[in-house]
């Protein structure tokens, strides 16, 4: 065979296994979604009751300046067709998966890398998404593919010349705004300095880079602005937001640690028809605050910014083996350095490499959470991290002239190395809290469920998916010790741990009944009656 059959045979082959790790990608996200259905986090429960208001067409509960939409509206047609809750709930994060993997992979190829580095990636994301996909109900991963689209789009080698990819990539900015509120500025942010590394590595088209960044950035506009506006007829001033500025006053002056939210700190009675003030916090008492307001906020400012620099850079190493291990420094901030280099003329070359250009949204995604909340356990905030890593790993690879498949392959199993190190997952919450429900309505104790029940070192509100399971309110929590605040919470029942101090505080006091001999089997949690009180 001729130089170009054998070529063509190679990539044939090659086209083969990547539509094979299509297939596995997506049987493998399907056992996990089957595998962990009545899997639960306190954001999720949100998300579904936002769904469930859209299908129904209450509005004035659906529209909410916290929790992006996107997610809830995938549900949304799921739900029309009788599916529960939370089966359409998963059945979004399927889609999330879905979008993720594609937009990875449509980066990949936009930035020019070959044809085995897409089968790489593939493998990697086929690997890695049906965990973190099963770990939380959150649109962490719809944005971050949506933003690989968008990417892909503006780095694309015609995007110069295609009024297509420039609306193409603001569209796709729009819905990861939709998606997620943080898409916003780092879209635009992101759109404008790509823009520039167009005009300056093409300097026979430089006018070319603004007119599509107007293009761009117009439709990015054009699909936001409708829900901005939205936003700010229900909260009375211009809004495209509230959870930054909520993220940002749980860590005000005074605070170590973020504040708890006051919706699973306090106790309150959430508006008729609501099981939690979580669906939307926006209305709660928050402590906000500004960093020029003196200078001590100045200061505490700045030492945030200080602390959560630490933290994105172990975000940074937390993606591949060596990282893992080291705990500090990884691959991923070595690829990272590396990518800034380049070989003289620097400005010629670093341009022409556009798979260099995936530094721009590692900083400005990993900025945008320096003045406000990030945690070491918010890893899902990064997940478009994994992808840009890879592109840089194999971008890198494909400058070494020998061995440059051994290098990558290498390159793709030390990313992998997080996997088999990850920790067994713990005792699933939401299984306990399905299973308790399912007991409590055939014994006909339903009612509001006041106190939160943490389960695991997750942070899982036992409480809270119980009484959404039921369909109850729940009515917040206090410190364990406050039964005295239970008692005159309204609610009727509370839920505690067999054994633990809150269930040895709630058997001795006469004003609780441990009504758990009524409901049928052996049972992990502890159920009380709050008896009223006598006038």
């Amino acid at each position: 065979m001729t130089p170009k059959q054998t070529e063509n045979v190679r990539e044939s082959k090659l086209r083969f296994w990547l539509r094979l790790s299509w297939v596995v990608a997506y049987a493998l996200m399907l056992v996990s979604m089957l595998n962990n259905l009545p899997r639960l986090n306190t954001d999720a429960i949100a998300y579904m009751r936002v769904a469930e208001y859209w299908s129904t067409g209450n509005f004035d509960y659906a529209v909410n300046g916290y929790w992006g939409p996107l997610l809830s509206w995938l549900m949304v047609p799921f739900l029309w067709l009788g599916v529960e809750p939370l089966l359409a709930g998963k059945l979004a994060m399927l889609i999330s998966g879905g979008v993720f993997f594609h937009g990875s992979l449509f980066l990949v190829r936009s930035v020019g890398l070959r044809l085995i580095d897409e089968l790489i990636v593939a493998v990697v994301l086929a690997l890695t998404i049906p965990g973190w996909m099963a770990a939380n109900l959150t649109p962490d991963l719809l944005i971050a593919g949506l933003m690989a689209f968008a990417l892909g789009q503006a780095v694309s080698p015609d995007w110069l010349a295609s009024r297509r990819r420039a609306l193409g990539s603001g569209a796709t900015w729009g819905l990861a705004y939709l998606a997620k509120a943080v898409a916003l500025p780092v879209g635009v942010v992101v759109s404008v300095l790509l823009a520039l590394c167009w005009r300056l590595g093409q300097a026979e088209n430089r006018q070319a880079a603004w007119r599509q960044l107007g293009l761009a950035l117009g439709l990015f506009l054009l699909v936001s602005l409708p829900w901005m506006t939205v936003l700010s007829v229900k909260y009375d001033k211009p809004t495209f937001s509230t959870s930054g500025a909520i993220a940002h006053a749980i860590v005000g002056p005074g605070n170590d640690r973020p504040a708890p939210h006051p919706f699973g700190s306090t106790i309150y009675q959430p508006e008729p028809g609501r099981v939690t003030a979580w669906e939307d916090p926006s209305q709660m008492n928050y402590d906000y605050w500004s960093p020029f307001e003196r200078g001590e906020n100045f200061s505490h400012q700045l030492s945030l910014i200080g602390r959560n620099v630490k933290t994105v850079f172990r975000f940074l190493a937390a993606f591949d083996g060596v990282g893992v291990l080291l705990g500090w420094f990884g691959l991923g901030t070595l690829f990272f350095v590396f990518a800034m280099l380049a070989k003289p003329p620097w400005t010629k070359n670093w341009f022409t490499d556009r798979w260099r250009w995936a530094v721009i949204p590692l900083i400005c995604l990993g900025g945008i959470y320096l003045p406000v909340y990030v945690m070491p356990v918010d890893q899902r905030y990064f997940y478009l991290f994994l992808p840009l890593f890879l592109v840089l790993a194999l971008g890198q690879a494909e400058k070494s002239l020998a061995k440059r498949e051994i290098i990558a392959c290498a390159c793709a199993l030390l990313f992998l190395v997080p996997l088999a190190l990850r920790t067994p997952p713990q005792p699933d919450a939401g299984i306990y809290a399905q299973d308790l429900a399912k007991r409590m309505k055939k014994a006909g104790a339903v009612g509001p469920v006041v106190g939160s029940t943490f389960f695991s070192k997750e942070g899982h509100r036992i409480g809270l998916y119980v009484a959404w399971h039921l369909g109850q309110p729940w009515f917040g929590d206090v410190s364990s010790g406050q039964t005295q605040a239970f008692r005159e919470s309204g609610a009727r029942f509370t839920i505690a741990i067999p054994g633990s101090p809150l269930a040895e505080k709630l058997s001795a006091d006469p004003a609780f009944r441990d009504v758990s001999g009524s409901l049928i089997g052996k049972l992990t949690l502890q159920v009380f009656e709050i008896l009223p009180n006598e006038p």
